[in-house]
């Protein structure tokens, strides 16, 4: 819940603290050509909250539960250089790419504070 009296700013810079004082870093990644040896990317090294997300949390949007999925969560303050995060995107952690399948953003007063992003591999 945000306090009453709090600026988006206030809301952002509190994620950032709390990102940098606990956050696992991760890699942003996005895929700037269809295919390449190597594969044309760009990566962007970020804080992040990650969580696994439980199967009965998400059995309604998706078929195939033997995946993992993860909600992750950023600051757009980190992420400026890859706006909007789009499904198709990735996101490097624990050795292993997993796919974003749905990028969640959340504003205030038309600005946006938080991303929750839903993640599977």
């Amino acid at each position: 819940m945000i306090p009453r009296g709090d600026t988006a700013a206030d809301v952002i810079a509190r994620l950032d603290a709390s990102l940098l004082a606990r956050g696992q870093t991760v890699t942003l990644r996005r895929y700037t050509a269809p295919s390449g040896t190597p594969r044309p990317k760009t990566d962007l090294p970020v804080k992040a909250f990650i969580r696994p997300v439980e199967a009965l949390d998400i059995k309604e949007l998706v078929g195939n539960l033997a995946t993992s999925y993860f909600e992750v969560i950023l600051s757009p303050t980190d992420t400026a250089a890859l706006l909007p995060i789009v499904r198709g995107d990735k996101i490097v952690f624990d050795g292993k790419e997993r796919n974003v399948e749905m990028p969640k953003p959340i504003t205030m007063a038309d600005v946006l504070v938080r991303l929750r992003v839903l993640v599977a591999g």
